[in-house]
């Protein structure tokens, strides 16, 4: 049984990380679990089989702590993105569906033809806490529904579980997740389901922090083999 696995890189951010129109527009060094007010950050991925370099990003932050300026550097060039946007720019291919605090309750995505793709809702608890997403996927020609996943949070918001199932009602797969004491993702448990047979993946990651508790490197192992270390240097304001 041959699967692709759902790899998750750990920047930028994963769907509804940043689910207030405010952080939509203008994150902030907050909005990527960063403490002590960062000047610039520059984050590299390397395959360990070689010295080859497959990305760079990097994030400059203004004085006050909001994302000024984000560039990415990969085999398809070079793609910068300059902050606060506005929401015409967020809305691309989107169309937003914010309650009286600024929360996303829907998210409709489109594909390039301006079909429906997906509507994301969002469900959050008395305090203003995300705790459930659901996600919809549909068939461009008949607009039926392919897929349903919802997503789990816990009290600090942080994805701790997913299940996407078919429009059966059948389970495709799900996943589990675990941090570290700094909040970081630490470990990630995939099982994939086909009919009788199941599969699972374990990811891990293994973190080296700075002194303000930002983490500077991250080894990704995949099933007890290390694939790439993504490095990140942090350049702080008053130092």
């Amino acid at each position: 049984m041959r699967r692709i696995f759902l790899i998750l890189f750990l920047f930028p951010s994963v769907l509804l990380a940043q689910h207030n129109r405010q952080e939509l527009v203008q994150p902030n060094y907050d909005s990527y679990k960063l403490r002590f007010w960062p000047k610039e950050m520059t984050v590299v991925q390397k395959y360990d089989k070689g010295n080859d370099i497959t990305f760079q990003e990097v994030y400059r932050f203004d004085s006050v702590g909001n994302l000024a300026e984000y560039r990415k550097q990969g085999f398809g060039g070079e793609k910068v993105t300059r902050y606060p946007l506005t929401m015409e720019d967020v809305s691309r291919n989107k169309l937003y569906v914010f309650d009286y605090d600024g929360d996303v309750l829907e998210m409709r995505q489109f594909n390039l033809k301006g079909e429906l793709y997906s509507t994301t809702h969002c469900i959050y608890a008395e305090g203003g806490n995300l705790v459930q997403s659901i996600e919809y996927t549909y068939h461009a020609d008949s607009g039926m529904v392919t897929r349903r996943t919802v997503s789990y949070y816990d009290k600090r918001e942080r994805l701790k579980k997913v299940e996407q199932y078919t429009a059966d009602e059948l389970l495709l797969w799900s996943e589990k997740r675990k941090y570290d004491r700094h909040g970081n993702l630490e470990k990630r448990t995939q099982t994939f389901f086909n009919d009788d047979e199941k599969e699972v993946t374990v990811e891990k990651r293994k973190y080296t922090y700075d002194k303000h508790r930002n983490w500077t490197q991250c080894l990704y192992i995949l099933n007890g083999k290390q694939m790439y270390t993504i490095e990140r240097k942090i350049v702080y304001y008053g130092e």
